[in-house]
């Protein structure tokens, strides 16, 4: 048994609970935080999959806000950020591949090659997203808007009208509204359904197009190299050292300010008196006291798992236990013996700085259609979506010299089969995952030395994703703004005074922006300048 006292408690060493404690620790509070496995950093981590061949489960830092990057410092420990260019490669369904150079202009010249003007409707369907963004007036770096305040300023019919179209039409409908190619539309596609067990069709769609929108129209970027304002995913770059970069600098910044870090300590129970938060207690038998817990993990697991023994918050289970959850992640790590190609690629580009590139297989909307639709009907794709990166390019430390390790997302995988299991499916899939690229990479087969998958009950019992959820709860808008998680508790503060919840479960939910880790932790700290809470004697 060991008893301590501290100021505020973080539960959960995911990139929002790292936020949550560099903003808390810099605030002069003395912080402790808990993590229940191995490591820091969740999915974005970085995890030896075959020996030599590391990589993390996120490929993309493209919505890490600067804000956050500047206000903890990462780079004085250690950030550093690759202007990977081009910064995504698309194959297409008539074997064509779409690259997306940081050269506006060089990506324009495709376009128009789809349609003559195409270039024109394509800025002109994401300046709409602004403009919507710009008129709803609401700020992503603050507690998310009831139904009232997000349509206060859509008087006009025109902006009404707009609502409509995001919020309750389809992705598919929208671009079909702006005449868009059918090439357009299937750069487009994967960005609308990426946060959830959607098709393009699905209502609601392109609501998930508004994450940069809506940042822009929150906190105005300073200069014209502000990665927001750079159209296609990945603009940001690639950090130097994979992604799990990312989290050794939050990691390091978070020690200098003097947080104190334990692994393999997960939560057992969260201690309440009178309404009041009190402290943790871990699996291992050890308290912690604080008047400040930020729980920086999933939503139901500190509703339904850590407050069982506070009656005050069984209409909060009831509640929480029904929330849909069942997530999609599937993974496939791949040894390579070199660097695979590209077919049809541009006779003029570095294949090694193609391959470095972000890439999707997903040629067509319809192609989208049917993979998301096999994944609603409980079944493995036949042809999955991938999101894939080969970050050994540009972070050789991660494989062995000379050697490389492919990086391959599959969002098409539903937790629960209708038939069979993940015993029997996993190795399915993986293979389907390998052929879908092989198609567009002739060389792939060639080059793989060994290969390793992750199916989602490994996400569920490795990371600790419940129903490999990545974003804790799909991200739709029946499951946002003051829907998340839930009516009631969607603004970070509990009934329990004291108690926060945090993480990807709560508002915006924006895989590793960070913004839930801040915006909780600035009401936190708001609620201790105002005398709510008590700091540690």
């Amino acid at each position: 048994m060991h008893s301590d006292r501290f100021d505020a408690i973080v539960l959960g060493g995911g990139h929002s609970g790292l936020v949550s404690a560099g903003y808390l620790s810099g605030a002069g509070l003395s912080v402790l935080l808990l993590e229940a496995g191995p490591r820091l950093g969740g999915p974005v981590a970085t995890v030896e999959f075959m020996p030599g061949y590391r990589t993390a489960i996120a490929n993309s830092p493209g919505s890490l806000e600067p804000l956050i990057v500047r206000d903890l410092e990462l780079e004085a420990h250690g950030l550093r950020m690759q202007p990977i260019d081009p910064t995504l490669v698309h194959p297409l369904a008539d074997g064509s591949l779409f690259v997306g150079w940081r050269d506006k202009a060089r990506s324009a010249a495709q376009m128009e090659a789809f349609a003559p003007g195409e270039a024109a409707r394509y800025d002109a369907f994401f300046a709409y997203l602004q403009a919507f963004a710009d008129k709803l007036g609401v700020s992503m770096f603050a507690p998310p808007p009831d139904l009232q305040t997000l349509v206060r300023n859509l008087t006009a019919i025109e902006d009404q009208e707009a609502f409509g179209r995001i919020f309750f039409g389809s992705v598919r409908d929208l671009m079909a509204q702006f005449d868009l190619a059918w090439q357009t539309q299937a750069l487009i596609g994967p960005m609308a359904i990426v946060g959830g067990s959607v098709t393009p069709s699905s209502p609601g769609t392109p609501a998930n197009l508004l994450a940069r929108p809506l940042s822009l129209a929150s906190l105005r970027a300073g200069d014209t190299n502000d990665p927001r304002r750079m159209p296609l995913r990945g603009s940001t770059g690639m950090p130097i050292g994979g992604m799990g970069a990312i989290i050794d600098s939050m990691a390091a910044s978070a020690r200098a300010r003097g947080v104190v870090m334990k692994l393999d300590a997960p939560a057992h129970r969260i201690l309440t008196r009178d309404g009041i938060v009190d402290g943790v207690v871990t699996r291992q038998g050890d308290v912690y006291r604080a008047s400040l817990v930020m729980a920086a993990i999933n939503p139901r697991v500190t509703v339904c798992d850590l407050l069982q023994d506070d009656a005050g918050w069984q209409p909060w289970r009831d509640r929480m236990r029904k929330r849909p959850m069942a997530g999609k992640a599937f993974k496939v790590v791949v040894a390579l013996d070199g660097v695979p190609r590209w077919r049809n690629a541009p006779a003029d580009a570095d294949p090694r700085a193609l391959m470095a590139a972000q890439f999707r297989i997903a040629p067509s909307l319809d192609y989208l259609e049917d993979a998301h639709a096999d994944l609603l009907l409980g079944r493995i794709a036949e042809k999955p979506v991938v999101w894939g990166l080969c970050p050994s390019l540009s972070s050789p430390g991660l494989a062995p010299e000379g050697k490389h390790v492919l990086s391959l997302n599959v969002g098409t995988a539903p937790y629960h089969l209708r038939k069979g299991d993940w015993a029997a499916e996993r190795d399915s899939l993986a293979r389907r995952t390998l052929a879908a690229c092989a198609e567009w990479m002739p060389n792939l087969p060639d080059l793989i030395t060994d290969w390793r998958c992750m199916d989602p009950e490994d996400f569920e019992r490795e990371f600790g994703l419940v129903e490999a959820n990545m974003t804790h709860g799909d991200l739709a808008p029946w499951n946002n703004f003051w829907m998340r998680p839930l009516p009631g508790l969607h603004g970070y503060r509990t009934p329990t005074r004291g108690l926060y919840l945090s993480g990807n479960g709560t508002w915006p939910g924006n895989f590793i922006s960070g913004l839930s880790g801040y915006n909780a932790t600035q009401l936190a700290l708001a609620d201790l300048r105002a005398g709510q809470l008590a700091k540690a004697v």
